[in-house]
């Protein structure tokens, strides 16, 4: 069983022993992504997010299992391919599955971005500093 674990989720740096897997009918439910049409990527972790809240898993194996468990097609084919014991948390399999599969705009979006940015009338400093740095924190 060990070694099926390590070839499923061989990127992933998992506890021993594993907490155990949600019951029932949890897989008919869960979201998908192959990667290639359809919900992109943030879309697709933001379902994730409710659908593992929904099922109240609170342990950061299980959740990171189940979340490879929706992955499939191209994008199980990229999990699959990334360096053994490579993701360290949750926070880490964000960000490797954001980096790869997120939206990616050019330079020219975030120049164009950036000079559009302006602190409105009566805003504080620290509340614009705070907003932006919720937006970039997330990429």
């Amino acid at each position: 069983m060990e070694r099926i674990i390590a070839t499923r989720y061989g990127p992933l740096i998992l506890p021993t022993p594993l907490n155990a897997m949600p019951t029932g009918e949890y897989q008919k439910y869960r979201p998908k992504f192959i990667g290639t049409e359809g919900v992109i990527a943030e879309e697709h972790l933001d379902s994730f997010y409710s659908y593992a809240d929904n099922l109240d898993i609170s342990e950061d194996d299980v959740w990171m299992r189940v979340f490879v468990q929706s992955l499939d097609g191209e994008a199980r084919k990229w999990f699959i391919e990334l360096t053994p014991r490579s993701i360290v948390d949750i926070g880490a399999l964000d960000v490797a599955f954001l980096k790869h599969w997120g939206d990616k705009k050019d330079l020219l979006y975030y120049h164009t971005e950036f000079g559009n940015l302006k602190r409105e009338t009566g805003e504080l400093l620290s509340d614009l500093i705070r907003g932006l740095t919720a937006c970039t924190t997330r990429y």
